[in-house]
């Protein structure tokens, strides 16, 4: 080759070439892609001389070409700096990528010349690392008519040349920003095919930048973590290179504070900011103060860097590959003082009331300090904070301490003077007080009633009984008797009944004892009983749960107030509670920590003298009103007429749990409940609920206070008639019912009066006698009638079993009627009495024959049947039944004689004045009745309704119907 690749400068590696076109001359390549490369060097060549060949028509080769043209890469920071020498100060400047001639930067640049030197320097930085490939530049002059030659092309190689022939991977383990933007590339070792970059565990999208190189760009890269980020390469066989990169914060790093803890060193502190993310040895933060490394102590936040000497003034720096901080500060000395913690801590002396504490101190200098002690006491339910002062303070004396007790004393101190802090805390000490005699109680004594009262007494703190109690001792006097009567009690009790007899009050007094003694004796009198319904009681509303109480000061109030409040209505050992206020004040609170919602107390004040209390006001309330737990008792309801009365009673106080403001009345629905009314007086515990009607109802009564409604009574009452209605309801519907009905019976029969007269009471023709009946008794001749009357009907076919009628002689009808009572007074038509009776052979005794010839063939020639129609009833009935009855006779045809028919002198004279009567006095007893009975209701009976002969003259049979049928048709 007439020119070979020579290196320059080992340090920046830049190469240069003898001459562009034989660019790639420099790169043993072989086979195919010499040929490749050789036609592309061809093209650019031909290009070059087109382009030389254009400007030198145009006029534009007059400006120099730039010499000199010099390139100087710096791969960490990947910037390519260039310098060159020329006339000119503005350039064009082009580079590329070497091996696909990718034109990667275009830019026209003004630069001057160092007036030192003369030369033209400009630094480029590649977005890519410098050793992916291999880049060349170019640059010419322009001004602005023309444009100069470019420069020959200066090159420097990258990693991707055919000497290097294995895999790499760029950048490597460099440190960036959060947030920041990279590019990698992965250089393909020879004989390998590229499969895929993975950034994060994820596959990237590469571009290919020479015949070996692919890249890819990560855009706002997140914080690594504690290893870095890894970005693998691989081929289709294997993994082939990686790199790792680190990607974090700069130090944020704030608040230098520097102290001194003996008066001589110092110890500065600062407040580390977030955490960079780099921890690796080259990557993490690193301190200098002032100008001396820090060795990191880290404690939570604070980080601490010491100095043997105080300096008064300092500088931090906090540096990392991303960033540089600086801190400063000053102080002087007796400014900064930080004592450290006392130590040896303890109690010299300890008494009931008082103790001393002593302690050391570590550093001899704080022997001469002027500072400030601050003592913590703790305590069961007690603390308090004391401070003391003194030069080199190391002991205290603790009074007001509380007998009995354990306390927890910490200690710590400060400088006096320009106060910086607090030094440190020492270790916690316990002192025990010793004990000593309780205190007085708080005694009270409550009225159960008239003769029984119990004193109680409120149970001493841990603070006011100086030690562990043991009992309590009770003492009562009476101005009766000498001297005091003493009860001791173990101390879980905190009451004592006292009972009074008929002389003065009683004075009771009560101690506590402890192992140190008897405390001071609290005493009090017993008041006059008065009961609530001596007095006129007020009704307390409560504020926020509290009682706020007030009265008209007292003159005889010496030794103050007392307010009592106990729940109402309670018996027996009941949770009494009071309060004692000064003589000056007239207003209380009772809080709503010692009260219960729900419960009523009565609240009651006493002014207190050397005598017994004497009550002044009493109140009842609650501290919190809520709904009653039980409703209304004793729900009944009671019917009178229309209106139902309902009635119930009062609930249980304990159960009321607020003051009954009234009472609501509601009728209750399947679904839902209607208001009917609302009691506002409490005391009205009745209401009448008018005008229902008959049905069943169900009432519900609920009590109410300003809290709600209770739950409800119900009550169900089934309306029904009133009895005395009822018994005015039951009489007269069915006289009305019956008045209705005659009304209709008497339309329908006033309607079918002819059919009525004729169905119950028939007109009996009266008969019609032929002859003299005036003349002297014989014989009757009986001939028929005419046909008007008498129809004789013959039947061929004679029955001898049917009976026939027969005349009775009126001797024997008097015979069997003697003792039949007849009712002479009677208006009614006598009934006319005819006996049927079987005639046969030999029956003609007693009997005459008519010696008419006429009847006699009449009757003995065939067998007659003979019927009676339409006979009237005589004008006189007692007539028809005054003589003797007649009977009419029928006899077989097997009779050969003739009937006779023989009368008797009564008949005869009665026939004289009455004419024909017929009989009626036939009874069931009489001697022939059982032959006759049979014959009742027979169409030949006169008893019969029936009538077989009609008035019409026609012989056509008629159908039977009765009188109910034809009432039914509505015929007359």
């Amino acid at each position: 080759m007439p020119c070979q690749y020579r290196r320059k400068d080992t340090k920046t590696s830049r190469c240069e070439f003898c001459s562009p076109d034989l660019v790639y001359s420099a790169f043993p390549v072989s086979g195919s892609s010499l040929v490749s490369m050789q036609g592309w060097v061809t093209l650019a060549l031909l290009l070059s001389l087109g382009v030389k060949r254009s400007l030198g028509q145009n006029g534009v080769g007059e400006l120099p070409v730039p010499r000199g043209l010099t390139l100087n890469p710096d791969l960490p920071a990947q910037t390519l700096s260039l310098t060159w020498q020329s006339d000119s100060s503005l350039f064009d400047l082009e580079i590329f990528h070497t091996e696909l001639m990718n034109v990667v930067l275009n830019e026209t640049v003004a630069v001057k010349a160092d007036a030192v030197t003369g030369l033209h320097s400009w630094t480029w930085h590649s977005p890519l690392p410098l050793e992916c490939t291999s880049h060349s530049v170019r640059i010419r002059a322009r001004n602005q008519q023309s444009v100069g030659q470019w420069s020959p092309l200066q090159t420097i190689p990258g990693s991707d040349i055919p000497e290097k022939s294995e895999s790499y991977m760029f950048p490597q383990d460099k440190v960036v920003p959060v947030g920041s933007n990279m590019t990698f590339c992965c250089i393909v070792k020879e004989k390998e095919d590229f499969k895929d970059m993975i950034y994060r565990r994820q596959e990237m999208s590469a571009t290919r930048l020479s015949r070996r190189t692919y890249a890819i760009t990560v855009t706002n890269q997140p914080a690594s973590g504690n290893t870095g980020t890894n970005v693998i390469c691989s081929s289709q066989r294997s993994t082939l290179t990686g790199a790792v990169v680190f990607v974090g914060y700069p130090p944020g790093d704030e608040g230098l504070v520097c102290e001194t803890r003996d008066l001589a060193s110092a110890e500065c502190s600062w407040k580390k900011g977030r955490d960079t993310h780099l921890r690796t040895k080259r990557s993490r933060t690193k301190y200098t103060l002032n100008g001396r490394d820090c060795l990191e102590a880290n404690e939570r936040k604070t980080w601490w860097c010491s100095s043997k000497v105080w300096e008064e003034s300092w500088s931090l720096l906090a540096r990392n590959p991303l960033e540089t901080v600086q801190l400063t500060d000053s102080a002087q000395l007796t400014d900064r003082v930080h004592l450290l913690a006392p130590v040896n801590v303890t109690a010299v002396e300890v008494k009931a009331w008082s103790a001393t504490l002593r302690w050391s101190w570590s550093v001899a200098a704080y022997k001469k300090l002027e500072m400030v002690c601050q003592l913590q006491l703790f305590a069961h339910e007690l603390s308090s904070t004391r401070n003391y002062s003194s030069p080199g303070l190391s002991s205290v004396e603790l009074e007001g301490l509380w007998p009995d007790l354990d306390y927890t004393v910490t200690l710590r101190c400060g400088s006096k003077h320009s106060f910086w802090k607090w030094g440190d805390e020492s270790a916690p000490y316990r002192i025990h007080t010793k004990m000593d005699r309780p205190d007085a109680l708080d005694v009270w004594i409550w009225m159960d009633s008239s003769n029984t009262r119990r004193v109680f007494w409120k149970p001493l703190s841990l603070r006011k009984s100086h030690g562990a109690l043991i009992g309590y001792e009770v003492s009562q006097n009476s101005a009766e008797e000498d001297g005091w009567t003493r009860v001791f009690l173990p101390p879980g009790n905190f009451s004592y009944p006292i009972i009074l007899n008929n002389s003065s009050d009683i004075t009771v007094a009560v101690a506590a004892r402890n192992p140190a003694g008897l405390s001071q004796p609290s005493t009090v009198t017993t008041p006059a009983y008065r009961a609530d319904s001596q007095l006129s009681v007020s009704e307390l509303l409560a504020i926020n749960g509290s009682f706020h109480l007030s009265w008209q000061p007292n003159a005889n109030a010496s030794s103050g107030y007392a307010v009592e409040w106990v729940p109402t209505g309670c018996s027996g050992l009941c949770p009494v509670d009071w309060k004692k206020v000064p003589e000056s004040d007239s207003s209380f609170s009772v809080n709503s920590d010692s009260l219960v919602a729900g419960v009523r107390y009565t609240v009651s004040v006493y002014s207190l003298s050397t005598g017994a209390p004497t009550l002044l006001q009493r109140w009842q309330g609650y501290s919190q009103e809520m709904v009653p737990s039980q409703s209304v008792s004793d729900l009944s309801a009671n019917q009178t007429g229309s209106d139902v009365l309902l009635s119930w009673k009062d609930t249980a106080m304990e159960h009321q749990r607020g003051f009954i403001r009234g009472y609501t009345v509601y009728l209750a629905n399947a679904a839902h409940l209607d208001l009917i009314a609302n009691i506002s007086d409490p005391e009205v515990q009745s209401y009448r609920v008018k005008g229902l009607s008959l049905s069943l109802f169900k009432f519900v009564v609920k009590a109410y206070t300003s809290a709600g409604e209770d739950a409800g009574s119900t009550v169900a009452i089934k309306v029904e008639m009133d009895t005395a209605i009822m018994l005015f309801i039951g009489i007269l519907v069915p006289l009305g019912i019956m008045f209705c009905c005659l009304i209709l019976v008497s339309i329908c029969c006033y309607k079918k009066r002819e059919w009525v007269k004729k169905a119950f009471y028939p007109e009996i023709p009266g008969p019609k006698v032929s002859g003299d009946w005036s003349s002297p008794r014989g014989p009757l001749d009986v001939k028929p009638s005419p046909h008007s009357v008498v129809h004789i009907v013959e039947s061929p076919g004679w029955d001898f079993t049917k009976e026939g009628l027969f005349p009775v002689p009126e001797e024997e009808e008097e015979s069997e009627n003697d003792n039949i009572e007849v009712d002479t007074d009677s208006d009614e038509p006598a009934l006319l009495r005819y006996y049927n009776q079987v005639v046969g052979d030999g029956s003609h005794s007693n009997h005459v024959s008519d010696s008419s010839g006429s009847s006699t063939a009449s009757v003995g020639s065939t067998q007659t049947e003979i019927t009676y129609a339409g006979i009237q009833s005589p004008t006189s009935s007692q007539g028809a039944c005054g003589g003797g009855g007649y009977r009419p006779q029928m006899q077989s045809v097997a009779a050969p004689a003739e009937p006779q028919i023989e009368f008797g002198d009564d008949f005869q004279d009665d026939a004289l004045n009455t004419g024909y009567k017929p009989q009626c006095s036939w009874q069931m007893d009489s001697p022939e009745a059982e032959n006759f009975s049979g014959s009742l209701g027979s169409p030949t009976s006169v008893t019969s309704s029936q009538f077989l002969i009609p008035e019409s003259s026609e012989e056509k049979p008629q159908p039977s119907n009765t009188w109910f049928h034809n009432f039914l048709s509505g015929k007359s």
